[in-house]
């Protein structure tokens, strides 16, 4: 369903937990209840349940439908949770960290910037081999930890 009505900022939306100020540093997990919102640059977005956004930007999105998979957009330095299974950056020179690895644990990430960005696992884990692998422009792989180390496909 498509709305063409405009809606001021603000209006139709309650965010949770409330607004800092001054906003603390870091990534935060905040939460856009609403039926509809519009930006300056991406014209009207659907905004409802599931969806979040934290105050630097990080774009997630949450389904309990098995049929979906939990989407995080990324323009800051970012430490992969245990509920994301896309990360998409939309920034270059960023760096994308792994969380430790879980057997069969798998994880896409896709550079979507112009630039380059590095995508590296925590501590002592391994990609392919080495201790980051760097994504050029619009490239992305699906990593899969075996046990020992996280395998690109």
């Amino acid at each position: 369903m498509a709305y063409s009505r405009p809606v001021l900022a603000g209006v139709g939306l309650s965010q949770n937990p409330s607004a800092l100020t001054p906003p603390l540093a870091g990534v935060q997990q905040t939460t856009l209840n609403g039926d509809i919102a519009t930006t300056n640059s991406l014209g009207l977005v659907q905004v409802g349940s599931g969806l979040s956004i934290t105050p630097n930007g990080v774009l997630s999105a949450e389904s309990s439908d098995t049929n979906f998979i939990n989407v995080v957009l990324v323009n800051i330095n970012y430490i992969v949770t245990s509920k994301d299974s896309y990360i998409g950056t939309t920034r270059s020179n960023i760096t994308v960290t792994l969380p430790l690895g879980i057997l069969g644990r798998v994880y896409y990430v896709k550079n979507q910037s112009s630039g380059n960005i590095k995508v590296q696992g925590s501590g002592s884990e391994t990609l392919d081999g080495s201790a980051f692998q760097t994504l050029g422009s619009n490239s992305g792989f699906m990593a899969v930890f075996d046990g020992a180390r996280w395998n690109i496909l």
